[in-house]
């Protein structure tokens, strides 16, 4: 039972997803791949260091880590895993070409602050399109939009790992403070209001947030790209291939608890991601649980989630405003098997400790039944979402991630005995796909509510008329204001917006798209029946002559405007 379900969003991500699928079965070609790990340190920090220290026995990383790193960024998996893939060129061509890649790294990618007003892929698109454009190089294709590779970063056991951003790109929540008003003995109090943070501290903290996001993307894909080049050797058209799945019932499963519940500390937020209500004491003086251990976490543990303070836990308030059915109640497991590489897919964001636990029971699982598992690699939040899961320890700590643990402590040993099952199937098949039953889903969407901008908005495209409003190259920044189609018919996740050319040698060279770092749309106001957009590239003191070209789509054609010129931002 979800709450704010959006017919139009789900038909929306379908339509994509099917596509996706449809294309790359009738693209489908002859390939190679080749697997490897890398360790990748001192980009990732344990965001829960202390609730991962009561974990027994202590974590023993995977590769040592550099002298030079602190405690909190050595409780972490660094591993990084890729899988390569090399196509033939085509029908007559069977020389083999880098085609892409699939990459698995624990991190949670999300570097900006909440503060953010952008629809932005976050580090994780940096690294995808970087890696992307250096396969691009590498076939010695330079496309006049977007890229023709493709790589995918997923994510590990980032549950407890944040990016190590520097605390100055957090910006501040806002206040409940009162509000200024007219003294005198009997005026009345003044109200209270939530007082945001001064527009200059977001500023200046999104800015710092953004050249970080950009600089460990650029160090992470460099990283990928390094890589994906070192794999090119090790290239084999001789892979075993085997699947195996299920789907788990979870509410009342054998360990897990009969009703999911989320814990207080979920409504504090995670130390990386407070919330405006972080802290807060009754009467400002006795603690209710809004905080990271503490009061979140029983003094006296009963019923199956333990040490969890249920968040409105009175009169069952909680599933009262959620619904008997508005958090997960299945969870769909999946272990791929290429040559002696394991894939664990699961629908959560799995702790540190915990995908290590998942790993253990996997390859342990898989050698009892005398089938090779040398590597195994979970990939999180795959097939759904169940929210997080800790292990016993980090639990009863109630931290944010274990007020996410939504089914109670044993969650992590379920969900490994579960995958370990999965690896004594594909052992015992000698690592072929066994049979996998996929039985129905039942959805409770629960209220409708439009989220997604609706295409009949706006005029259809054949009526649209794009113009360019202004266009500003002062100082390292060029902006440009343009008039188009509603958001509900122009949507930039769908398809590249627009090109930015530079002028030299007596011709436009390519320099920057809309999915570039350096590069922000944004859907500024409606006018009439169109739209007024915003484009900003940081140049990065650059000055050639600078073109904008919005790339032509559907029924409309190619529209550019070039600078420098002065014209005044509408």
């Amino acid at each position: 039972q979800v709450s704010g379900y959006d017919p139009a969003m789900v038909d929306f991500l379908v339509s994509r997803f099917a596509r996706a699928l449809l294309d790359a079965y009738r693209q489908r070609r002859p390939a190679r791949i080749a697997w490897g790990m890398t360790p990748v340190w001192g980009q990732t920090r344990n965001r829960s260091y202390d609730a991962f220290l009561r974990n027994e026995p202590k974590w023993a990383p995977p590769s040592q880590p550099p002298d030079s790193l602190d405690a909190a960024r050595t409780a972490v998996d660094p591993t990084w895993t890729m899988i390569r893939v090399d196509t033939v060129g085509g029908p007559r061509n069977d020389h083999h070409y880098p085609a892409g890649a699939f990459s698995i790294f624990p991190m949670h990618g999300t570097g900006n602050p909440a503060a953010n007003e952008l629809l932005d892929p976050d580090i994780h698109g940096i690294v995808d399109r970087l890696v992307e454009r250096h396969i691009d190089s590498l076939n010695r294709r330079r496309p006049s939009s977007g890229t023709e590779a493709v790589h995918l970063l997923a994510n590990g056991t980032e549950g407890d790992v944040s990016p190590n951003w520097p605390p100055d790109t957090r910006c501040r929540t806002p206040d409940l403070r009162p509000t200024l008003g007219p003294g005198g003995p009997r005026t009345p109090p003044a109200p209270w209001d939530w007082l945001d943070p001064p527009r200059t501290h977001v500023a200046l903290c999104l800015a710092t947030a953004r050249t970080y996001v950009n600089a460990v993307g650029d160090t992470l894909g460099r990283r990928a790209a390094a890589l994906f080049d070192s794999l090119g050797g090790r290239l084999t058209d001789t892979v075993s291939i085997g699947v195996a799945f299920r789907t788990l019932s979870l509410r009342g499963h054998d360990g897990l608890c009969r009703h999911p519940e989320l814990g207080t500390s979920v409504a504090a937020g995670a130390k990386d991601g407070p919330t405006r209500v972080r802290g807060w004491k009754l009467f400002g003086v006795f603690p209710i649980g809004l905080e990271e251990g503490g009061s979140a976490a029983k003094k006296h543990p009963k019923g199956c989630q333990q040490k969890k303070q249920v968040l409105m836990a009175a009169l069952h308030i909680q599933r009262r405003v959620i619904g008997e059915h508005g958090l997960p109640e299945v969870a769909q497991l999946s272990l791929v098997r290429l040559g002696d590489l394991l894939l664990a897919a699961v629908p959560a964001e799995v702790t540190t400790v915990a995908g290590a636990a998942i790993k253990r029971a996997v390859q342990d699982s898989a050698r009892a039944n005398r089938f090779p598992a040398d590597s195994v690699a979970v990939i999180g939040l795959a097939n759904g979402y169940i929210q997080y899961v800790t292990t016993a320890a980090e639990y009863a700590v109630q931290d944010y991630e274990g007020g996410s643990t939504l089914y109670g402590p044993e969650s992590a040993a379920v969900l490994a005995g579960q995958l370990g099952a999965l690896a004594g199937e594909l052992g015992r098949m000698a690592g072929r796909s066994p049979p996998n039953p996929v039985p129905p889903l039942t959805a409770y969407p629960g209220e409708p509510k439009d989220i997604l901008p609706r295409a009949d908005a706006s005029q259809p495209p054949e009526r649209i008329e794009r113009e360019f409003l202004a266009l500003s190259c002062r100082g390292d920044t060029v902006v440009a204001r343009w008039l188009d189609a509603y958001p509900g018919r122009l949507t930039p996740a769908d398809t590249l917006v627009l090109r930015i050319e530079a002028y030299s040698d007596r011709e436009w060279h390519p320099v920057a798209w809309d999915d570039d770092p350096y590069v922000e749309v944004r859907a500024v106001k409606p006018k009439g029946k169109r739209y007024v957009w915003e484009v900003r590239w940081d140049r990065r003191r650059a000055r050639d002559t600078v073109r904008v070209v919005l790339l032509a789509r559907e029924s409309l054609p190619q529209v550019s405007d070039s600078c420098p010129r002065r014209a005044p931002m509408p």
